[in-house]
């Protein structure tokens, strides 16, 4: 597994990337506390969390700080923060504003018991507020020493390519990554409102524009919500048993889907590796540079992500996962 220099980042970034929804909601772990010892031995230093991660047991934020200050290796992890996302009392309610930026900031520093930040994403864009009140408000932050470096995550690429332009003819901070959803899989719904993926026909342009600008990834649902693992069959699928299930299955679940999780299956049998390996593997060896956010549930499914960034999959094999078409 590579790690790889981001702007701004004190220490280089392990390519496959800890997901947070292991440590809230339906999908948490009993002994999360282990659970990130394992992910870190496996050779894993960056952690996703975001503002709006919470339960009605406590929030990620504040969890995974506990975490990181009882070890006392706060230096030899990247923390991966986001904020102005939508929130109660009104989810609907836009936060995407120039005062949220520092508001979600602080709150996620108190909560985690930090005092920066090494990378903080805006969780959500709103394209009727300007670039420039967006881009000043995070460079402020990073002025400030509160964050390192900043991202967008589910924008387009117009308004990233706007941050950009807008950043640089200010002399502010660049934005240094993008994160979107990327799986060998496509979404036939999106699991969330506003939310961007980049997989799929409908977003070659977007792929063609991060090719030629070489610009990081942070791919989330890169297992496509559990689409691509070997715990669901084509029975479940038809008739789903659990909201987990179904909500795999109204987002993700087509015909041409699964054909490419059947060919899936069967490469990783002729490469004596796992379905989840070939689709981390997929992400992680894209034209441009890509991070998979694995959310790993055991230490076993940590080195198995892990392991994914060394399969190799030649173009000729990327092309027959995706289409089918086999090229000689």
């Amino acid at each position: 597994m590579e790690y790889r220099d981001i702007p701004g980042i004190k220490i280089p970034m392990s390519q496959v990337i800890q997901g947070a929804t292991t440590l809230f909601g339906e999908e948490s772990v009993e002994h999360w506390e282990d659970l990130l010892d394992d992910v870190m031995n496996s050779g894993i230093n960056a952690f996703d969390t975001g503002l709006v991660y919470a339960d009605q047991n406590g929030n990620c934020d504040e969890r995974l700080g506990r975490w990181i200050n009882a070890r006392n290796i706060r230096d030899q992890v990247i923390v991966i923060g986001k904020g102005c996302h939508p929130g109660p009392p009104n989810w609907e309610e836009s936060r995407v504003l120039p005062e949220c930026v520092e508001l979600d900031i602080e709150k996620t520093l108190d909560r985690m018991g930090t005092d920066r930040l090494d990378l903080w994403l805006f969780h959500r864009d709103d394209e009727e507020i300007p670039i420039d009140e967006l881009a000043d408000a995070v460079d402020k932050q990073i002025s400030a020493g509160l964050i390192n470096s900043w991202g967008v995550s589910n924008w387009s690429i117009n308004r990233l390519e706007s941050a950009l332009g807008s950043a640089k003819k200010n002399s502010w901070v660049l934005p240094v990554v993008f994160s979107p959803h990327l799986s060998l899989v496509s979404q036939e719904q999106p699991p969330w409102k506003a939310v961007t993926s980049i997989a799929g026909d409908a977003a070659n342009d977007d792929r063609e524009w991060l090719k030629d600008k070489q610009f990081q990834v942070l791919a989330w649902s890169t297992l496509a919500g559990g689409y691509l693992t070997s715990s669901i069959d084509i029975e479940t699928m038809q008739a789903p048993s659990s909201h987990l299930l179904a909500e795999m299955a109204r987002c993700y679940h087509s015909e041409k889907n699964w054909s490419r999780r059947e060919r899936a299956i069967e490469l990783a049998i002729k490469k004596d590796c796992t379905l989840e390996q070939i689709a981390v593997s997929w992400v992680l060896h894209a034209d441009f540079p890509t991070y998979a956010l694995c959310a790993s549930r055991n230490k076993t499914e940590a080195s198995h992500n892990v392991a994914s960034a060394e399969i190799y999959l030649s173009a000729s094999e990327r092309i027959w996962l995706e289409s089918g078409e086999i090229i000689e």
